[in-house]
């Protein structure tokens, strides 16, 4: 599975977010390198435990700058990211239960599928609530 690479089309115009989003793509770039020449299992789930620890943060500064700003779909924002924190950390758990028969590719789709869709669909709205805001 490729994953997309940062660009432009993913800033939102907040520093902090896009910083942190940019981090998350830099997070699982790294995973997909070491999953991709066979990197020992202890650097795989040192990576994994790493994004699991960096989804986690994330979510909680964005949903924080989201209630400041007053955005009134946060309820619906925070159920989604609860939902991906769910299986990032499901992931996590049959990887340290199981590396050899880990499913590294359903990982990989599922983090690439999500961060486009993620950051390009349900961010940009709150991207677009800021501008319209002022």
């Amino acid at each position: 599975m490729r994953i997309a690479e940062w660009s432009d089309d993913y800033e939102l115009g907040e520093r902090i977010i896009d910083k942190e989003h940019w981090g998350l793509f830099a997070l699982i770039h790294d995973l997909r390198a070491k999953l991709d020449i066979g990197s020992a299992a202890e650097s795989i789930e040192t990576t994994m435990e790493a994004l699991t620890a960096y989804v986690e943060v994330h979510f909680d500064r964005e949903e924080a700058l989201m209630a400041a700003k007053g955005y009134p779909d946060l309820e619906n924002h925070k159920a989604a990211h609860a939902g991906v924190s769910r299986k990032v950390a499901e992931f996590e758990a049959a990887y340290r239960e199981n590396p050899e028969n880990f499913d590294y590719e359903a990982l990989m789709s599922f983090l690439a599928n999500w961060l486009a869709d993620h950051i390009l669909k349900i961010d940009m709205a709150f991207a677009r609530f800021l501008r319209e805001a002022g």
